[in-house]
């Protein structure tokens, strides 16, 4: 004979006694809080985000740029040339290199350039720590 699912339990979470929805059939894990339900949320999530790095790191950068092709379609045509900008004069407030490099390769460009850069950081930075 089959075990009757409306036996109470205790929460994954908070450990606390309950009496699980006989609609479930056995797979309510929280007792039904805000509370635990959004802390088993972020567990799985987490959960989910450490067994699928690959998938993130492949659809990060194209999903990033999708949006920002979205706001302003027609700033990244093919063939756009640089844009100008200014001479420096010693009046002007310094301009930092991120500054410069997006006025001259573009939006576009410049998340490119982010992202690789911070792929070859993180890179460094794994590979160094395996080795100390």
């Amino acid at each position: 004979m089959a075990k009757s699912s409306s036996g109470k339990r205790p929460c994954c979470i908070c450990r606390k006694w309950f009496k699980p929805d006989v609609r479930q059939k056995g797979r309510q894990k929280t007792c039904g809080r805000s509370a635990c339900k959004t802390e088993l949320h972020r567990r799985n999530c987490q959960k989910w985000n450490k067994q699928n790095g690959e998938y993130v790191k492949n659809n990060y950068l194209g999903k990033k740029l999708e949006k920002i092709e979205k706001k302003s379609p027609n700033k990244f045509k093919a063939g756009t040339p640089p844009h100008e900008h200014p001479p420096p004069n010693s009046l002007t407030k310094p301009v930092l290199p991120y500054e410069i490099l997006e006025n001259e390769y573009g939006i576009r460009n410049m998340i490119i350039i982010r992202y690789v850069t911070w792929q070859i950081l993180n890179q460094s930075c794994a590979s160094r720590t395996a080795f100390t």
